[in-house]
């Protein structure tokens, strides 16, 4: 993928990217959590397996993820295809996940495994970014 000056930077900074999914030719944008140090290798979002992102993205895999640069006006944009990761790395990233958010319960916390069955873990794989600029 093409690097663009400053986008590695604005993309550790943003703690939320938009996600914008399709559904024929409706696109639908949702805030995501970025635990996502790189803009430039695979890129990934916990969430569960009854969602609206999820049946966009068995239908069409082409996803959008938009965030800010540095100046007013600006953002970055970057195309991409999602797949989703295996039972193994949703068991072990979503359990990281749970503790991200939730840090003071890792000494009492116990992640139930046979809880699972409705986790999913978006991957997304970046094909090409742009920034915009808005006047």
């Amino acid at each position: 993928m093409n690097k663009i000056e400053g986008m590695e930077e604005a993309f550790k900074k943003a703690k939320v990217v938009f996600m914008t999914t399709y559904d024929g030719d409706k696109e639908n944008t949702r805030q995501m959590t970025n635990y996502n140090e790189s803009p430039y290798g695979a890129i990934w979002f916990p969430t569960e397996k009854n969602t609206r992102k999820v049946k966009d993205i068995e239908t069409n895999p082409k996803i959008l993820l938009t965030f800010p640069a540095g100046k007013k006006g600006e953002f970055y944009e970057i195309n991409g295809e999602a797949s989703f990761a295996s039972e193994s790395e949703v068991e072990s990233k979503w359990e990281w996940w749970w503790l991200y958010w939730h840090p003071a319960q890792k000494n009492r916390f116990w992640f139930p495994r046979s809880m699972t069955e409705n986790r999913a873990i978006i991957n997304i794989n970046p094909v090409e970014a742009r920034l915009v600029r808005r006047s």
